[in-house]
């Protein structure tokens, strides 16, 4: 366990270091505001444009892997649903703890992809991206659109901006210049490295930097519950459904990395936009971040496939 967790560590230190920059640089809240973009449009887009035009694939098996997400994603979304109706759960309050349960961080999957399997693991890391973001995106505005008090999208939006996503059109990219047999050389590809250096630490420090530290005592069982779904749930029937399909491999790993990760930070803006309950919503992304730093490393460090 002592290996995994000093291999992830320095990704949650770059997390910690963006938040601390809140409290010690004058109107970083800007700056920040700026990076996001960069990171978002530009530099990850770059990293898996080069990471998947150079990957070999010829042996990947990652069909299994991604059922797996995809199974225990939704598996964990009727366990929220059930739990709504054993506890008759306040509509905004239980769409927070829906996104806290089933949404991820990909700007931290990507980087512990990077960190502990290198450009191969960033490469099949941005396949389980390209099906979970569209699966947890529609989950989430299905479930705002019914449940949140204001602000309703209809879900032809959310797909049409599902195609817009930069994640998605940067990992394509990088499928059809493998699948062309084209090669990165040069000058361009020093270029696509510079932009891929400065994706992880930005987008790593930016996840700090919009950390909430907050805790609502009335609505701590709900939190706890909600992160407990994330954090344990998620990664355990994910570990017990690659078991069952017999998956092996990096494939099966990052499929296990990615039900570990924490909640995504931009939970927080569709509870705001889309009247759901933000305060609950800001605490569930905070802990589930911090607390990931040690149950990521206990549960890759225990596996066994």
């Amino acid at each position: 366990m002592l290996n995994v967790f000093l291999s992830i560590l320095p990704i949650f230190l770059l997390i910690f270091l963006g938040f601390l920059s809140k409290f010690y640089i004058k109107d970083v809240a800007v700056f920040w505001s700026f990076s996001e973009k960069f990171v978002y449009y530009l530099f990850f887009p770059a990293l898996l444009i080069l990471d998947v035009s150079e990957a070999d694939f010829s042996g990947a098996e990652s069909f299994y892997p991604v059922m797996a997400t995809i199974i225990a994603t939704l598996t964990v979304a009727l366990i929220i649903f059930a739990g709504k109706l054993l506890f008759d759960t306040p509509p905004e309050l239980f769409t927070s703890i829906f996104q806290g349960g089933v949404r991820y961080n990909s700007y931290v999957f990507i980087a512990l992809s990077q960190s502990l399997f290198g450009s191969k693991g960033v490469a099949l890391s941005s396949f389980f991206v390209a099906y979970m973001i569209i699966l947890t995106n529609i989950m989430s505005v299905l479930v705002m659109n019914y449940y949140g008090s204001c602000n309703k999208k209809s879900l032809t939006g959310a797909l049409l901006a599902l195609t817009k996503n930069p994640l998605i059109i940067g990992a394509l990219l990088g499928v059809v210049v493998n699948m062309c047999n084209v090669h990165i050389t040069g000058s361009i590809k020093q270029v696509f490295l510079y932009l891929a250096n400065a994706a992880t630490p930005l987008s790593l420090m930016s996840v700090g930097a919009g950390l909430i530290i907050s805790m609502h005592i009335r609505k701590l069982v709900f939190i706890s519950y909600a992160t407990l779904l994330k954090l344990i749930a998620m990664p355990l029937i994910t570990i017990a459904l690659i078991h069952y399909f017999g998956a092996s491999g990096m494939a099966a790993h990052i499929a296990i990395l990615y039900s570990a990760v924490p909640c995504a930070g931009n939970a927080y803006i569709l509870a705001r936009q889309m009247g759901g309950d933000h305060e609950a919503m800001a605490s569930i992304i905070t802990w589930s971040t911090l607390l990931s730093v040690f149950s990521v490393a206990y549960i890759l460090s225990t596996v066994t496939l």
